[in-house]
């Protein structure tokens, strides 16, 4: 299948944290659907691996997305919610939201108060607190939405709509991470027959917008030799990002998330991963901003670690826009690595 075109049906599937359910086994039939095994973990990372001898080699892009989840029922049938992971109050009012049910997807609205019942001339000013939000399902009771199939701890997802504003940089809801998703199955099928000296596992994980639960748990049972977590790394090049990191942009090739907020990637593999991007004629860039890849953990046992980020503008947003070109280059870049560390490991 083409990158874009998976990558467009991944984001178009539900999988808050924790509920990952459908998007797991979206992947699990592509992997499948390749003559490959997989298997799911306890705490519901997808794993397949090609190989069985050489030195292990992890790719490990997370499934999981921002969301909500049901936390209340009201009286006056409307929703309250629980945010899952981190998701700006300014991005909550006004939007449309797919509750998964028991009966089906339950569409409601987090509304916005009109100008026209503001009382105070500050309430316009003021962001709405996630505490304050309701869903409107429609109904006048508790025992209404109940009817509807909604009970609490059901989790929903923003309503998504995929639009591309050059035809090369798509832009919607949860690119992050369904790109670094497409991305690392597409290397899958481009390496799964090539019978190097390696063991090559791939891993889509669970929860990791809530603090890197499942990739904890596969360092810890895996313990590779080398990982390369593939994820977005928000840019600089968008209006009011300011000048205090180093500029990526959107476009001009995978970055190498060097510093983080959770860790600093290794040097050896900067070294090696420039001397593949220059070979290849891969464009490369470097990032020093803030948040945390799987990588992060899993380097905590003993792992030679690098995450690969596909630039992405307004990260966490509704408009997460992100180019098909980086995406493609980041697969590339991928099986040329798997390559190299193959061809180095024969020289030992």
């Amino acid at each position: 299948m083409e990158l874009k075109q998976a990558m467009e049906e991944m984001i178009r599937i539900p999988g808050v944290s924790g509920f990952e359910d459908d998007i797991r086994e979206y992947i699990r039939k592509k992997v499948e659907g390749l003559g490959l095994k997989t298997k799911e973990d306890n705490i519901g990372d997808l794993i397949t691996t090609i190989g069985d001898s050489g030195p292990h080699v992890l790719f490990i892009a997370h499934m999981d997305e921002l969301g909500l989840i049901v936390s209340k029922i009201n009286d006056d049938g409307s929703i309250r919610i629980r945010k899952v992971g981190g998701i700006d109050d300014r991005t909550l009012v006004g939007r449309v939201v797919e509750i998964k049910t028991q009966k089906g997807i339950v569409t409601g609205v987090l509304g916005l108060k009109p100008p026209h019942l503001m009382t105070d001339a500050d309430d316009r000013k003021k962001v709405v607190i996630w505490q304050d939000v309701r869903v409107d399902v429609g109904t006048r009771s508790k025992k209404e939405t109940e009817r509807l199939g909604v009970r609490v701890l059901d989790p929903m997802v923003f309503k998504k709509d995929i639009s591309y504003i050059t035809p090369d940089i798509i832009c919607a809801r949860g690119v992050d991470d369904r790109a670094g998703c497409a991305v690392i199955l597409d290397a899958l099928e481009k390496l799964k027959d090539r019978k190097l000296p390696l063991k090559i596992t791939f891993v889509w994980s669970v929860q990791e917008e809530i603090g890197l639960k499942g990739a904890k748990v596969v360092g810890f049972s895996l313990r590779p030799d080398y990982v390369i977590a593939v994820d977005t790394m928000t840019t600089t090049d968008a209006p009011q990002m300011g000048d205090v990191f180093e500029r990526v942009m959107i476009g001009s090739g995978p970055a190498l998330r060097m510093f983080d907020d959770r860790a600093i990637a290794s040097p050896k593999l900067r070294k090696m991963f420039e001397e593949i991007a220059k070979a290849a004629k891969i464009p490369l860039q470097y990032g020093t901003g803030g948040g945390a890849t799987d990588g992060a953990v899993i380097q905590d046992f003993g792992s030679l670690m690098m995450p690969l980020g596909i630039p992405m503008r307004y990260t966490h947003s509704p408009t997460e826009c992100a180019s098909v070109r980086d995406m493609e280059n980041t697969s590339k870049l991928m099986v040329k690595i798997a390559e190299r560390i193959a061809k180095d490991s024969k020289r030992r």
